[in-house]
């Protein structure tokens, strides 16, 4: 689908291309073997042995790296003056995490993609310059004026969240966007000019992700107190700006403070390509909003079970096609599964691809798998076309490859590489991949699947990484080797 929209002249940025190990860096603290390390220095150097081996894939292109604010800046930026830094920092930053990254995809001649969550992972020291506005869903009713932080329950990815309860720094508190603007400055100063740097997630109004999701009535999230998500959202705006009227009962404030979002990392990256993620069209709190674009509306949103959310997303993405600065520019999902539509009208995958697609310059798009098929545990919740069930070919539980495959099939679904997946052959272009490094690993080192396949050839999982590697680089126009079969 052809949509055209205003678009400023593109350049030669740098962006991804090909398959991604999307790599958690708490998450990967956390798991074997590097969990088992006594000292930091072993730390550091078993996950630079992780990134090492997963690099060496021919199939992977580059390491998308997730770390939490809070675990960067570890102390207020005003330490330096009092010589209160952060043990073991000269400046309250710990890079050391990031540095290991960018070191092994710099040895590996490969990219690295940064995804750096504020929200619900913003600093402690920044957290207790927030006065709360709990005390307005209490019975008094009442906050201070100037209350920046609000406590959810429920919310989706809480368990991804840091703090004992995690709180929600309110999307449009004014020292909560200086800080988190101030931080991105330093980020962008230590890895501007570092050539494995490809490109970064637009972030700040966010929870828990830097997917467009915040606490919502319609993702079950309520207040401490059970209030529902969308009534809290419309006292808190209510409180904070009771004299602007088009905030009233609205969307608008949240469509306001992505638009400064995107306009600050214009302004401050330069070379790169910057990512939003506005996944499905749900997930913000269903209320309207003032409407200006039709055109992705009309197209993203037409079987959208949340439009006001929906349309909220599309005036952010309708700004972000328009907004001018030194980057290129792309929009990602990331919760794909194989339940995923493949049909416009709800964002998702389809909705990446009328951005790609659209008349003008270039807009990249990618979408991650949302569990790793590779974890028994979630297997048949990613690749189960039918969420509703059970996916067990010849008696047995779907295995990896075949639940890989089908995820393939909604992502290269109406593209020219859609037939190697049993999708719908077009012409809609899509750029890369992103699936967790534990898949990664499990491909490396089972070369044979483990189970009968309903697969033509039974490829393993790493042939279909190595699929939709060559495939990605073919729908660029950069024609690659396909590897042999792993499995002889």
């Amino acid at each position: 689908m052809s949509v055209s929209l205003s678009h400023a002249a593109g350049q030669a940025y740098r962006k991804p291309l090909g398959v991604y190990a999307h790599t958690d860096i708490e998450a990967a603290k956390q798991r074997k073997p590097c969990s088992n390390t006594t000292t930091t220095t072993d730390l550091h150097t078993c996950l630079r042995n992780l990134y090492a081996g997963l690099l060496a894939d021919e199939g992977v292109s580059g390491i998308t790296a997730g770390e939490h604010w809070d675990d960067i800046q570890l102390s207020d930026p005003l330490c330096i003056f009092v010589n209160r830094c952060a043990s073991g920092t000269e400046d309250g930053y710990d890079w050391i995490f990031l540095d290991d990254v960018f070191a092994e995809a710099n040895a590996a001649h490969k990219s690295v993609q940064l995804i750096i969550t504020p929200g619900v992972d913003s600093p402690s020291w920044l957290l207790t310059k927030l006065p709360s506005c709990d005390g307005l869903f209490s019975a008094a009713g009442k906050a201070p004026a100037d209350c920046g932080q609000a406590t959810f329950i429920n919310f989706p990815e809480a368990q991804r969240a840091d703090g004992t309860p995690p709180v929600q720094p309110l999307p449009w508190n004014p020292l909560y966007i200086l800080a988190w603007d101030d931080f991105l400055i330093h980020l962008n100063l230590r890895y501007r000019s570092n050539p494995a740097f490809v490109a970064i997630a637009i972030a700040g109004p966010i929870c828990a992700s830097t997917e467009m999701i915040l606490p919502a009535t319609g993702n079950q999230s309520t207040t401490a107190s059970g209030l529902p998500a969308d009534k809290a959202w419309t006292m808190l705006i209510a409180h904070s700006f009771p004299y602007i009227a088009s905030y009233q009962n609205s969307d608008q404030v949240f469509i306001d403070v992505w638009k400064q979002a995107i306009n600050a990392y214009e302004q401050i990256f330069s070379g790169v390509t910057l990512f939003l993620s506005p996944d499905t069209g749900g997930d913000l709190p269903e209320l309207p909003s003032v409407s200006h674009d039709n055109t992705l509306f009309t197209v993203d949103c037409s079987n959208a079970n949340k439009p006001m959310s929906c349309e909220a997303k599309t005036e952010i993405l309708s700004y972000f096609v328009t907004a001018n600065g030194p980057n290129e520019k792309a929009t990602q999902v990331g919760g794909m599964t194989a339940s995923s539509q493949r049909s416009t009208g709800n964002i998702g995958v389809p909705g990446v691809k009328v951005l790609t697609s659209m008349e003008g310059p270039s807009f990249v798009g990618g979408a991650e798998f949302d569990f790793a098929v590779s974890d028994p545990t979630t297997v048949e919740q990613e690749g189960c076309p039918d969420p509703n069930t059970l996916c067990m070919p010849f008696g047995f539980f779907i295995t990896p490859e075949d639940a890989a495959y089908n995820v393939l099939t909604v992502f290269f679904d109406k593209t020219a590489a859609a037939a190697h997946y049993g999708g719908t052959p077009g012409i809609d272009p899509i750029q890369y991949l992103e699936l967790d490094y534990t898949d990664i690993q499990y491909a490396q080192n089972n070369p044979c699947a483990k189970l009968p396949s309903t697969l033509p050839g039974a490829p393993s999982l790493q042939d279909l990484i190595n699929l939709a590697s060559h495939d990605l680089f073919g729908i660029a126009g950069q024609s690659t080797p396909l590897p042999p079969p792993t499995c002889h």
